[in-house]
């Protein structure tokens, strides 16, 4: 981005040359390019966002009531500014695309990155900000918030964004490209976990669409979460994903592996995909499952859909797109892999009903 074309985002919101301006390109992709504007003035500072192919002035506008909403509940979220046009959003063409522009409140607080001390929970397994983020989501997913302007960009089995395909399914056909290509070997493999894979996603298909659904942030990992100095979770901050989206895939998301016990492995134990691992994950989960339950009060339906979300989300993801490309001449290592997914796609000893429903 050059300056003279930060200028301009800056006019859309501010008339005086700011004390202060400091910018980067946060996001570079081919398909999505992405600008963050730091500028003060007397009055304070300011933070000016630009993305284009990520969003439109019509979901940047929506986030103001999801945001108000947060509010009400107690937390805190930096509110949009209007633009001096009296918009919360504005559109810039630059060279030939058309980034969507907004501008919020510089954050009162701090990333979890830039607090010391972070109080941990009694067992230590955890920070406390952490289940205080569950709790978050859990009662957002209790309030059943309804929007008119769109999905999350994390929702699973619909495109969203002008995606073809939703993000998994992105993921397995990246799995089926790499195999061609590198382990050619491993297609009877590949197809026999296709099918089980298959089969899953038409039983979740079944239920996904009636399971509850509220409005969220969408994208909890520690840099967009705020603290306070005490290490206490105090809200959240950038709204790119947010949108409408089923708790159950919220909360898993939400989850994100923390606190998880990870076991020791060996050099020749493909990493993450052990059983103890894998059986760690789950751990963490349910532990995680106990805490949303104080405040959320999960459905039947979600109870059985449980397993087969998970078995959807995490065999055939970036894990295992991650592992293929590291290993792909191993052929122990890729075994295992294999041999984890195959289990995880039809293990049936994983109780989700006795943790969910009280």
């Amino acid at each position: 981005m050059e300056q003279q074309e930060i200028n301009k985002m800056i006019a859309f919101f501010h008339t005086e040359e700011p004390i202060s301006c400091q910018w980067e390109d946060t996001w570079t992709e081919e398909d999505d390019f992405r600008t963050l504007i730091n500028v003060e003035y007397p009055e304070g500072k300011f933070v000016i966002k630009a993305a284009w192919n990520f969003t439109t002035p019509e979901r940047v506008t929506g986030w103001v009531e999801m945001i108000n909403n947060f509010r009400e509940m107690g937390y805190y979220c930096p509110m949009l500014r209007k633009s001096r046009g009296g918009n919360y959003a504005e559109v810039l063409e630059v060279q030939g695309k058309n980034f969507v522009v907004w501008e919020e409140e510089f954050a009162k607080y701090s990333l979890p990155k830039n607090v010391e001390n972070k109080p941990r929970t009694p067992e230590g397994k955890r920070f406390v900000f952490e289940e205080e983020l569950w709790e978050f989501v859990a009662k957002v997913g209790q309030k059943h918030f309804t929007n008119t302007w769109g999905n999350s960009l994390y929702v699973r089995l619909v495109p969203v964004a002008g995606a073809k395909t939703d993000e998994i399914t992105e993921c397995v056909e990246k799995i089926e490209s790499l195999i061609k290509e590198k382990a050619p070997k491993f297609t009877g493999r590949l197809e026999r976990v296709l099918t089980l894979f298959r089969e899953n996603k038409e039983k979740l298909e079944q239920v996904y669409f009636t399971l509850p659904t509220s409005v969220f942030q969408a994208d909890t990992w520690d840099d967009n979460l705020l603290l306070d100095e005490e290490g206490h979770f105090r809200g959240v901050l950038d709204y790119n994903l947010s949108g409408k989206d089923t708790v159950l895939n919220m909360l898993f998301e939400a989850y994100g592996g923390r606190g998880q016990q990870k076991p020791k492995e060996g050099e020749d134990i493909l990493p993450g995909y052990s059983k103890a691992a894998r059986d760690a994950d789950y751990a963490g989960l349910m532990e995680a499952l106990r805490v949303y339950r104080k405040y959320y009060d999960f459905a039947e339906a979600e109870a059985e859909a449980a397993i087969l979300l998970k078995r959807y989300t995490e065999t055939l993801d970036y894990g295992a797109i991650h592992a293929i490309e590291k290993y792909a001449e191993n052929e122990d290592m890729m075994n295992q892999l294999f041999d984890a997914i195959e289990d995880e796609l039809t293990r049936e000893d994983i109780d989700f009903r006795s943790v969910m429903l009280k």
